[in-house]
């Protein structure tokens, strides 16, 4: 009887020893060998993800996709949360992607996610920015697909234009090369015919220039003309060139007078000022100034008068009578 317990309890043993050896296989195999922190994700497609799926950092395992959940965020908007678990304290720039990718032909989908350049790290719980992986099956089925739109739409009928056109061409020109080649034999006859008149008429034309336009007077007047054209060139360019030197020189000249004004600027404030203190004391004595000439001017009118009734004055002379003596 003792020794059957022995032997049960060396047989539970091994039994718990083997489930505790599975349960951390199948941990170690799911990528849960420690705590974890939880993240997650927004997805537009959510193709090829599921419990399990993988969680890579530039390549390294870090964790898993726990759940996915659908958000509906409008009527025909649908977008998926994927929840992720990741090692327990490990950094993730803030401006890192979650990209779904896949990294062979007929490899699982994996999350990788590549690290941002910011020097702030994401929180537990925090939303990584998420890339939604692109089905590599499913564009190619859309671009054959549109690829047979396009052939059926557009190429067949541009290749029947095409068809069409060359047939009409074709059957014009059966239609038209009599007609084309009786006109090429006639014009060809017709030049023939007018050719050695041509030539003939070139050749007098030809005699003309070399006998009457080019003779050697023609010939002297032209290289005269060429000549004063190069010295009116010269002239030019010198004339030119003694335009920009006047230009100088009235540019230097203004900036003299500039530097002359702004030099004497405070004298010619201070003349100003004096000119504006004379005219001050001008209008202050001129009346007393008028009435002195006005009085002069009256002097002066009874004094001619004086000598025009009695010239004698200038050489006698009499004496004013004293109003005094007078009195008495």
């Amino acid at each position: 009887m003792q020794d059957s317990r022995i032997n049960y309890v060396v047989v539970g043993t091994f039994v718990l020893a083997m489930l505790v050896a599975f349960v951390i296989v199948i941990s170690t195999l799911a990528g849960r060998s420690g705590a974890t922190d939880d993240y997650f994700t927004i997805y537009d497609n959510v193709g090829g993800l599921k419990f399990g799926t993988l969680v890579m950092y530039e390549g390294y395992q870090v964790g898993q996709v726990e759940s996915i959940e659908p958000l509906t965020e409008g009527a025909s908007s649908i977008k998926f949360r994927v929840n992720l678990s990741v090692t327990e304290g490990w950094r993730i720039p803030d401006d890192s992607v979650a990209r779904a990718t896949v990294s062979g032909l007929l490899s699982a989908m994996t999350i990788d996610i590549d690290e941002g350049e910011s020097n702030t790290f994401l929180k537990p719980g925090s939303e990584i920015q998420g890339v939604s992986a692109t089905n590599f099956f499913a564009a190619l089925s859309e671009i054959g697909a549109e690829f047979g739109e396009l052939s059926s739409d557009s190429i067949r009928p541009l290749l029947a234009n095409i068809n069409a056109y060359v047939k009409n061409v074709d059957q014009m020109t059966m239609e038209h090369v009599p007609d084309i080649l009786a006109n090429l034999e006639k014009l060809s006859a017709d030049l023939g015919k007018d050719v050695p008149e041509i030539t003939g008429s070139l050749r007098r034309t030809s005699n003309l220039i070399e006998t009457d336009i080019l003779k050697p007077e023609n010939r002297a007047n032209i290289d005269a003309i060429i000549s004063n054209f190069e010295t009116t060139s010269s002239n030019v360019v010198a004339l030119s060139q003694d335009l920009g030197e006047t230009r100088q020189l009235l540019v230097e000249s203004m900036r003299t007078v500039n530097k002359l004004v702004e030099d004497n600027a405070g004298n010619v404030d201070e003349s100003v000022r004096s000119l504006r203190y004379t005219l001050d004391t001008i209008s202050r004595y001129v009346d007393d100034i008028a009435a002195n000439a006005a009085a002069t001017t009256r002097n002066m009118a009874e004094f001619s008068r004086a000598i025009r009734e009695n010239p004698g004055l200038l050489v006698s002379g009499s004496p004013q009578p004293d109003k005094a003596t007078a009195d008495q």
